[in-house]
C-alpha cells in the first residue's frame, strides 16, 4: 500500500508541475484585417503568440508567423512543412532507441465567417476553409494538437474539427456570433506573462490562457453593459497538461543544459507513469503497487531537483 503522503506528493506533482512535452511546432497566422486598426491588433497579438511558443524551445525556426499576406495556400504549405520536419525528428529519436511525443499548435487570429459549407478564415485570396484544416491536420504525425481559431464566427468548425488529442479553442460559440472578437486579444495578454498562471508554476497552459482570456472577455461586455456578441469555447481533455509558455525562472534555465537534461528525464518518467497505468488491467495488484510507488518517489524526487535548478520554491506557489 502506498503511503497517503507519498499519494499527496504524487497529486501535488499532477496539479502544480505540468510536463513540457517533446518539441512543440507552430504556425501562427494573423488574417486579413480590413482595417489598419485591425490589421495591427491582429499583427500585435500574433506577436504575442509566437514569442510565447519560441520559449518552449530553443531553436525559433519552430515557430512560423505569417502575416495578412499569407494565402491560403502558403499557410496550408506552412503546416505541411512542419509535419515533414516532425516526422524527420521523430524518425531520428526512433532510430536512436526513443520515442517521442511531438506537439503541433496552429493559432488562426482574424475575421472569419460561416455559411453552409462550414467556417472560413479570411485571407489574401480563396479564403481557408474548415476542409481545408480538416485535410491539413489529419495528415500530421501527431495527434497531440493545439488549435486556436481566434476569429468570429469560428464556433460553427468546433463540431468538425474536434477530435481525440486536439485541443481546440474557438472564439466563439457557434456561427452566428458574427461581429469582430475581442477573445483573441485578451488571449494574447495571457501569453505575454505570468498573470494567467494560476498554478504558479511557470508554465504557462492553454487552460490557463483560456480561463484568463476568458474571464477578461465577459468582464469587458459587463463593464460595457453591453449583451456579450462572443463566447469562446475550449474542447479538449489535455488543456490542462499543454504548455504554451515557459515563465520567469524556467523561461530562462531552460537554455541550462543541466535542466534540460532534468526536464527531458522529467518527460520520460511522465510518459513511464502513463504507460504503467495502460498496463494496470493485465498486472498482478501488488506488481503494478510496486512499480507505482517506486516511479512515484522517482518524480517526487527528481521534482525537487528541478526546484532547485531553476530557482521554484513553494513559496512561489503560495503568492
Amino acid at each position: 500500500m502506498i503511503p497517503s503522503n507519498l499519494l499527496l506528493l504524487f497529486v501535488i506533482f499532477l496539479f502544480t508541475t505540468l510536463p513540457v512535452s517533446a518539441s512543440t511546432y507552430s504556425v501562427v497566422v494573423s488574417g486579413l484585417g480590413g482595417t489598419p486598426e485591425y490589421t495591427a491588433a491582429f499583427e500585435a497579438s500574433s506577436g504575442s503568440f509566437v514569442q510565447a511558443l519560441r520559449s518552449l524551445d530553443n531553436d525559433d525556426l519552430l515557430t512560423e508567423q505569417l502575416d495578412e499576406n499569407a494565402t491560403r495556400q502558403q499557410i496550408l504549405q506552412a503546416i505541411e512543412q512542419m509535419a515533414s520536419r516532425m516526422q524527420v525528428d521523430i524518425d531520428n529519436a526512433s532510430l536512436q532507441g526513443t520515442s517521442i511525443e511531438p506537439t503541433f499548435v496552429l493559432i488562426l487570429t482574424g475575421h472569419g465567417n460561416a455559411g453552409s459549407d462550414g467556417w472560413r478564415f479570411n485571407v489574401a485570396g480563396p479564403d481557408l476553409t474548415t476542409d481545408d484544416l480538416v485535410a491539413a491536420l489529419n495528415v500530421l504525425p501527431t495527434s497531440r494538437q493545439l488549435l486556436v481559431l481566434g476569429a468570429s464566427a469560428s464556433g460553427a468548425a468546433l463540431d468538425t474539427l474536434s477530435q481525440l488529442g486536439r485541443v481546440l479553442v474557438t472564439a466563439t460559440k457557434s456561427g452566428g456570433e458574427i461581429n469582430a472578437v475581442r477573445f483573441p486579444t485578451y488571449l494574447a495578454q495571457a501569453f505575454q506573462g505570468d498573470v494567467a498562471d494560476y498554478n504558479r508554476n511557470e508554465i504557462l497552459t492553454i487552460a490557463e490562457a483560456f480561463r484568463f482570456a476568458d474571464a477578461r472577455t465577459r468582464e469587458y461586455y459587463e463593464q460595457q453593459k453591453l449583451l456579450a456578441s462572443e463566447h469562446a469555447r475550449l474542447r479538449g481533455e489535455q488543456s490542462d497538461e499543454m504548455a504554451v509558455a515557459l515563465l520567469g525562472s524556467l523561461r530562462h534555465a531552460k537554455d541550462d543544459p543541466a535542466v534540460v537534461t532534468l526536464l527531458d528525464e522529467r518527460s520520460a518518467l511522465e510518459n513511464s507513469f502513463k504507460l504503467l497505468t495502460e498496463r494496470k488491467p493485465d498486472m498482478p495488484v501488488e506488481e503494478y503497487y510496486g512499480e507505482l510507488e517506486e516511479l512515484l518517489l522517482s518524480i517526487a524526487t527528481l521534482q525537487q531537483t528541478i526546484d532547485v535548478a531553476t530557482g521554484w520554491s513553494d513559496s512561489d506557489a503560495n503568492n
